[in-house]
């Protein structure tokens, strides 16, 4: 059996049985870096190597046992025993191995993630996640979890895992405020067609580059048409915006865009402007019609002009096509769906154009019933 322990070595063994913590210290160095050169196999050698480590670990300080850590966690003959004692530590060398260390199976980390949220976030920062592990870590019920999972650019988010992941970043950054999540998928790159989901909470920088990869992704597809019914209703929220009719150009809006009147809101209340003109793209609207109706809603909020700037913002971001993509993604479809659409399918149900054939909808008939009255 090959000894692990330098017990060949009588001076570095006396160094281990110390009372000076410099002695034993110096033994923890040159014994883990032995332990690692020597790439040992025979289990019963590293089980006494770990037997011999223990004792010794429990007295060391904090950055001792930091410094052993990162010794040991490269190597995948390191024991679990002692990986578990390194878990037991404070909180930097527990973190650091469950992050690093590469003895561990796929049984013990999904362990480690039940144990606390530390431990949780301490694998979710790991490269080379398994699919299975980062399904696990993506329904985990603390926000941190989740967006240290978002942030570690190595884990593949794909398919249903990442539209999870959107639609919770999206609803934890409406009905509570906390961005954790948003930032973190919005920081990651390339910037994905998918994250238009987060369009409303994104900033202006990657809002254009939410377009720029909606274009990419609708690279060789022809721009969908423009119906005559879809012509009418755009001269209708002209019309709505000019006259300083802000109810009725939403409720026009939302017919047009097959949404409800509160995303129809929302996308007429920024005060950006990016997500009208956006929504304004998708319905095929000239640039002429966007910058008036922009310059029109900018004069209804009493801004010096701040939407209209969102033209130059977006510039050659905006195209119908990848404006339809966004739309459809904040209207909560999902990617499979888009995908077996055309463009113009993608913009506008059946049910939505059959609503569009007529020159006012019923919603904006009552608006505009209530404003005349009100007028009288």
């Amino acid at each position: 059996m090959h000894d692990l322990t330098l017990g060949a070595f009588p001076f570095l063994t006396s160094l281990a049985a110390s009372e000076s913590p410099r002695d034993r210290r110096i033994w923890l160095r040159v014994a883990s870096d032995h332990f690692v050169a020597s790439q040992a196999s025979d289990p019963e050698a590293i089980e006494r190597f770990a037997e011999a480590m223990a004792p010794r670990l429990n007295t060391a300080d904090a950055l001792t046992r930091l410094e052993i850590a990162r010794k040991l966690a490269p190597c995948a003959q390191t024991p679990r025993k002692l990986l578990a004692l390194f878990e037991s530590f404070d909180s930097e060398t527990g973190d650091y191995v469950l992050q690093h260390a590469v003895a561990y199976d796929h049984a013990a980390l999904k362990q480690a993630v039940g144990r606390s949220m530390r431990h949780a976030v301490a694998v979710a920062k790991r490269e080379r996640l398994s699919p299975s592990l980062i399904s696990v870590l993506a329904k985990h019920n603390e926000a941190e979890v989740v967006a240290a999972l978002a942030a570690n650019d190595s884990a593949r988010l794909d398919g249903s895992t990442l539209g999870l992941l959107l639609r919770r970043a999206r609803d934890e950054a409406e009905q509570s405020g906390d961005r954790r999540l948003v930032d973190a998928l919005l920081g990651r790159r390339p910037m994905r067609p998918e994250n238009a989901t987060l369009f409303l909470s994104a900033t202006p920088d990657q809002r254009v580059e939410i377009l720029l990869a909606a274009q990419r992704a609708q690279l060789g597809r022809p721009a969908g048409p423009i119906f005559a019914a879809e012509r009418e209703r755009l001269h209708e929220l002209e019309l709505a915006a000019v006259a300083r009719q802000p109810d009725r150009f939403v409720a026009i809006l939302a017919e047009a865009l097959n949404c409800d009147l509160d995303l129809a809101r929302r996308i007429v209340d920024d005060p950006s402007g990016e997500p009208l003109a956006a929504a304004l793209a998708a319905l095929g609207a000239a640039n002429e019609i966007v910058v008036r109706v922009l310059i029109s809603t900018d004069l209804s909020a009493g801004a010096s002009y701040r939407r209209i700037r969102a033209l130059a913002r977006l510039n050659n971001a905006l195209n119908r096509n990848a404006a339809m993509l966004v739309i459809a993604a904040l209207r909560g479809e999902t990617s499979a769906r888009r995908r077996s659409q055309s463009p113009a399918e993608a913009g506008f149900s059946e049910t939505s154009r059959a609503r569009a054939s007529h020159p006012v909808s019923r919603t904006a008939t009552v608006i505009d019933s209530q404003l005349r009255a009100r007028a009288r």
